[in-house]
């Protein structure tokens, strides 16, 4: 029988193998955090970027999530029954809505900041400040995001 070559190597030098791990990391632990506030991580996103631009339609909404439509409209209804948006008539267009933060929308996503603080310092606790800073700034790149 022949053997095949280690590529342990390989693996841990791959930056899709590597980001790959971590974001596995990071779900597991947003999920447990998240479940403290009782949100669901599907609607976590949403709830951020409402939180900063609250009566977008929905379609807007699920391009800046580059989420697919039916997607965005599930996390939507989800948003809705929980009671944290509220869709309202477009004055633009007869066929679209606005999705808007309710109350306990506004109040549920002040809580995200902080619980997201918490998962990115214990994710990187064995960097530096520093160190930080530049990972952030080479992932924004890589990711083709340019920061406000």
């Amino acid at each position: 029988m022949t053997q095949i070559k280690s590529t342990k190597h390989i693996r841990e030098g791959s930056f899709g193998f590597l980001i790959q791990t971590l974001a596995r990391d990071i779900d597991a632990k947003m999920k447990l955090a998240l479940k403290e506030v009782d949100v669901d991580v599907k609607i976590f996103a949403n709830l951020m970027l409402l939180a900063d631009e609250d009566g977008i339609n929905q379609r807007s909404l699920g391009e800046k999530l580059n989420f697919p439509e039916y997607f965005t409209s599930r996390n939507v209804d989800a948003l809705v029954e929980a009671g944290f948006a509220e869709r309202r008539p477009d004055p633009n267009s007869r066929r679209s809505f606005l999705i808007y933060l309710t109350e306990a929308g506004r109040q549920k996503a002040s809580e995200l900041p902080r619980i997201v603080k918490r998962v990115n310092d214990d994710v990187l606790a064995d960097l530096t400040t520093a160190e930080r800073q530049r990972v952030v700034k080479l992932l924004q790149k890589a990711a083709g995001i340019r920061p406000e």
